[in-house]
C-alpha cells in the first residue's frame, strides 16, 4: 500500500471492473480533450495534440513516476503554463466523472466511482506538484475540504470516544505478503489526537511490519480509515495511533481469494497466439489470478489472451501449472513491466494452486509469529 493516496492495486481493481467503460471511452476522451486543447492552443499540431490525449488517458491509471514524465510533456507543449494544463486536466477529468455515471446508469452496471475519483484525485495531485503553492486545494483533494470521505480529526476523535464509552469494539485488517491479518481491538485511551488500541498480538506485528493500520468502517465510521503509528507495545500488545484518514476503498475486502506472494523463484511464460513469448517472474498468485513481473514486452497488451506456464514448489512431483489467461493491466516501471493477469483454471489446475496457497498461508502465518517472537523479547 502506498503512503499516500491511492495504492496501484486499488488502480488495478478500478481497471478490472470498469473494462468496458474504459475501452468504449477513449476515443471519447481523446475527442474532447483534443477539442479543448485546440481552443486554448490552436497553433499546436492536430496529431500531436491527440497524441498527448490519449497520453493522458493512458497515464491516468499508472504509477507516479509515469505521470511525472508526463506531466513534463504537457508543461512542454503548453509553454510552462501550468495553470492551463491544470485547466485542461480537470475539465476532461470532470468530463469522464461524467460519462463513467452516465454509463453505468444506462448499462445498470455497479459503479465505482469512488474508485475512480480517487484515481484521479492522485493524477491530479502528481500532475500539481511543485506547480502550486502548498496551502491551496488542487482539483478532487478531499483531505483538504470538508468532503465526507476525509472527516476532520475532532470528528473522528468523538466518534471514538462514544465508542470507548459504550465499549464498542473496532475490526483492524491489514496484508502481510497478501495473507489477510484481522482482528477485533478495543480502545484503550484517548489522549490529545492520538488513540491506543488493545490489538492481537498476531494484528500488531502485521501493523508493525505494514508501518500502517487500517480500520474497517463500521456504524460510526461510514468509510474505511488508514492511521500512522506512533507506539507498540508488546508487552501487553497494544498500539497508540494517529493521523486518521478516510478511506475511499478497501481492495483486501474486495478480493475474491486470498493472493499470496511467493516464496520461490518462479519462471513465468506468456505465450501470445502469434508465438510471442514473454517471460518473468511470479509476483503474486491467487485461484482467479496472478501477476508477473518482467523485463520484457513482446507485444503484450490489455486484453491479450495468452497461455501461461510455470512451476511451483511443493511435494507433489507434478508441479507444472498451464492455465488460460487475459491481461487486465500492464504497470510500466523504469526497467520491468508488471503484468496482472486474471486465469482461468481447469480443475486439476485448481487443485495444484489451491494446494500451493494453502500451504504457502500457512508458512506465511508462521514467519508472523516467529517476528512476534522476536519483537516479544
Amino acid at each position: 500500500m502506498e503512503k499516500e493516496g491511492i495504492s496501484q492495486e486499488e488502480k488495478e481493481n478500478f481497471l478490472v471492473h470498469s473494462k468496458l467503460f474504459l475501452q468504449e471511452f477513449e476515443s471519447v476522451f481523446i475527442v474532447y480533450l483534443s477539442t479543448l486543447w485546440k481552443k486554448y492552443t490552436p497553433e499546436i499540431d492536430d496529431e500531436e495534440v491527440r497524441r498527448l490525449a490519449h497520453l493522458v488517458y493512458q497515464r491516468l491509471f499508472e504509477c507516479d513516476d509515469n505521470i511525472k514524465l508526463l506531466k513534463e510533456e504537457l508543461l512542454s507543449a503548453m509553454n510552462g503554463n501550468a495553470l492551463k494544463v491544470g485547466f485542461l486536466l480537470s475539465r476532461s477529468m470532470l468530463y469522464m466523472i461524467e460519462n463513467y455515471i452516465a454509463f453505468c446508469r444506462e448499462h445498470q452496471s455497479i459503479s465505482y466511482l469512488e474508485l475512480l475519483c480517487e484515481c484521479i484525485q492522485r493524477f491530479i495531485m502528481v500532475c500539481e506538484e511543485e506547480n502550486r503553492p502548498l496551502s491551496s486545494s488542487s482539483f478532487m483533494d478531499f483531505s483538504q475540504n470538508n468532503d465526507v470521505l476525509f472527516s476532520h480529526t475532532n470528528t473522528i476523535l468523538e466518534a471514538f470516544r462514544t465508542m470507548q464509552n459504550k465499549d464498542e469494539k473496532i475490526i483492524f485488517l491489514n496484508l502481510y505478503k497478501g495473507v489477510p491479518i484481522s482482528s477485533e481491538a478495543s480502545i484503550v485511551s484517548i489522549e490529545d489526537e492520538s488513540v491506543t488500541f488493545q490489538v492481537d498480538a498476531l494484528q500488531a506485528i502485521a501493523i508493525k511490519l505494514d508501518n500502517h493500520a487500517f480500520l474497517v468502517k463500521n456504524d460510526y465510521f461510514a468509510k474505511h480509515m488508514k492511521a500512522d503509528v506512533l507506539a507498540y507495545h508488546f508487552h501487553n500488545n497494544t498500539v497508540t495511533l494517529n493521523n486518521f484518514t478516510y478511506l475511499l476503498n478497501m481492495p483486501a475486502l474486495q478480493r475474491e481469494s486470498i493472493r499470496v506472494h511467493p516464496d520461490i523463484i518462479a519462471t513465468v511464460h506468456l505465450h501470445q497466439f502469434n508465438n510471442l513469448q514473454t517471460s518473468g517472474r511470479l509476483y503474486d498468485l491467487s485461484m482467479n489470478g496472478l501477476g508477473v513481473v518482467s523485463g520484457e514486452n513482446n507485444g503484450v497488451f490489455v486484453g491479450a489472451k495468452v497461455m501461461i506456464d510455470f512451476e511451483l514448489n511443493g511435494m507433489s512431483a507434478d508441479r507444472k501449472i498451464e492455465v488460460q489467461g487475459e491481461v487486465i493491466n500492464i504497470i510500466e516501471y523504469n526497467d520491468s513491466y508488471r503484468y496482472c493477469m486474471r486465469i482461468f483454471p481447469d480443475r486439476s489446475m485448481s487443485k495444484k494452486i489451491l494446494n500451493y496457497i494453502t500451504e504457502r498461508e500457512k508458512e506465511i502465518l508462521e514467519e508472523l509469529n516467529e517476528a512476534l517472537q522476536e519483537y516479544s523479547i
